[in-house]
């Protein structure tokens, strides 16, 4: 899915009206029926509403929600906040189908407003054209509704969050949103983590804007949905053997970290890979033999990997727990300088190429390297703000020709073509020890079954997300291990695969 900005969402919206063609009243009255659809599905006819309404499109949305609810058979008051003195065409249409409402003027009128149990408060104050931070009577609203202690469900995007980015906006002036309701698609500020957390849990409603327009805006951000997976994975060959699925050399673990090996060796199996190779040191050639049977083991150095490798190697995914020992460092190296092809690297093997920056230009290009927010401030230094930590991000693909993930919420990968893409999977539940090493399993598998790089991350980062979402389903967020991601992947696979065969 195409990520387009503020700008570009209106040009969508006007290509619409114009091509469809459709009016631009009816095209709001068709995003408050979406929002209508999702409140029916999630909300009993018992639950009150209090709508509250700025003056411009959003407002007219909120008004159009109105009437709807009332329709619907729902309890509906609202109010109207004008703390602009102009109104949208729109918004004034809408206002004389809306029969009562209650109009905003002073701060004392706040105490009349009556929060019965249950009530949901709905925020249409502002849409996505929202440029500079709330100020006045309508910030003193905002916070009003933030301290009621009720749900508040935005329309489009809280009231006062930029759409995109917000390191100069004051958070004591945005909407804390329970659920959020963004037409199209979801706002870039959703899926960073400086701010994205007053958009609450957001989803996305389609309201129909042209497809074709769409498709042909230009952009380098993506949102990568089930749909997107489900186009990269390729289904499986009836006539196919374990070498028609790769054969990867995981090189992971030392004494005492033995169980990122594991972890990563069960994710790649569990992924679709044909064979395994860890590439260990000999302390833990008797817990991989006995715990992951189906795995070659090559015991390389003592208690940690040292040495250098002679046997040659096909794919290559490196860094699961092998520790930064200086013999570690020099077996990296040897590693490197003898590789040919991308591979996988992460954990351990990014910090030691933060300790020595001449081991970057060593990396194949086309790599996937995968580091958490902290390993890549090792490799690239601090950033002020999310806008900065992007462009850090970007820079440092295209200037290595490689593709980078930092992992976290809504993971983002950077390509060498300077694209980014946001993943759409996963929860805070995945924030727990070896869970990285899971994913390094994933990318490595799928670079050895032969998808290109792009498709390698992509997919192995919406496919570890997912399997974490799997996780859920049947364990506590706060329970769920990295042991349980990887046993979840069958189950993520049958979802995304849709059992696809030759």
């Amino acid at each position: 899915m195409k990520l387009l900005n503020a700008q570009q969402i209106r040009e969508a919206d006007q290509y619409t009206i114009e091509n469809e063609p459709i009016a631009s009243i009816a095209l709001m009255e068709r995003a408050a029926n979406k929002c209508l659809e999702w409140i029916i599905e999630h909300y009993s006819k018992n639950t009150p509403f209090l709508v509250f309404c700025g003056t411009g499109n959003n407002g007219g949305d909120g008004l159009a929600l109105h009437r709807l609810l009332l329709q619907a058979g729902y309890t509906v008051q609202s109010f109207i906040l004008p703390f602009s003195k102009s109104c949208t065409p729109d918004f004034l249409a809408n206002l004389k189908r809306v029969e009562k409402y209650v109009t905003l003027e002073k701060e004392e009128q706040w105490l009349d407003i009556e929060f019965v149990d249950q009530t949901v408060i709905v925020d249409a104050l502002l849409g996505s054209g929202t440029q500079r931070p709330t100020a006045g009577l309508l910030k003193k609203l905002i916070q009003f509704l933030n301290q009621s202690g009720r749900t508040i469900l935005s329309i489009d995007l809280p009231s006062g969050l930029f759409p995109e980015y917000n390191s100069n906006n004051p958070r004591d002036g945005i909407i804390q949103a329970r659920h959020t309701l963004s037409f199209q698609q979801p706002k870039l500020a959703f899926l960073l983590p400086d701010y994205g957390s007053y958009a609450g849990i957001f989803h996305s409603l389609d309201i129909g804007l042209d497809t074709g327009f769409i498709e042909n805006c230009p952009t380098a951000i993506y949102y990568t949905t089930l749909e997107d997976a489900r186009a990269l994975l390729l289904p499986l060959d009836k006539f196919s053997h374990k070498g028609t699925y790769g054969h990867l050399f995981l090189m992971a673990g030392k004494e005492g970290s033995m169980g990122a090996a594991l972890l990563a060796g069960q994710a790649a199996l569990h992924s679709g890979l044909g064979k395994l190779t860890l590439v260990s040191p000999k302390c833990g050639l008797d817990l991989l033999q006995s715990h992951l049977m189906e795995a070659m083991v090559l015991p390389q150095g003592t208690t940690a990997l040292s040495g250098s490798l002679d046997t040659p190697f096909p794919t290559l995914a490196i860094g699961p727990g092998i520790g930064t020992h200086p013999a570690t460092a020099d077996f990296l190296k040897s590693v490197l300088q003898k590789a040919d092809q991308a591979l996988v690297l992460d954990a351990d093997a990014l910090n030691l190429l933060s300790r020595d920056q001449d081991l970057i230009k060593e990396v194949p290009q086309h790599s996937i390297l995968s580091p958490h927010p902290k390993e890549f401030e090792r490799l690239v230094g601090p950033w002020k703000n999310e806008n900065e930590k992007i462009e850090k991000l970007c820079n440092f693909a295209q200037q290595h020709q490689i593709y980078c993930i930092l992992k976290g919420a809504h993971s983002i990968i950077a390509t060498p073509e300077g694209e980014i893409h946001f993943n759409s999977s996963g929860n805070p539940g995945m924030a727990t020890a070896g869970s990285g090493d899971v994913l390094t399993g994933i990318l490595g598998s799928f670079l050895a079954q032969g998808y290109s790089p792009k498709a390698s991350a992509i997919l192995g980062v919406f496919l570890h997300g997912l399997a974490g979402d799997q996780a859920v389903e049947t364990f506590h967020p706060k329970a769920v291990s990295a042991g349980i991601i990887a046993a979840s992947l069958s189950a993520t696979l049958e979802i995304v695969s849709e059992n696809k065969t030759d």
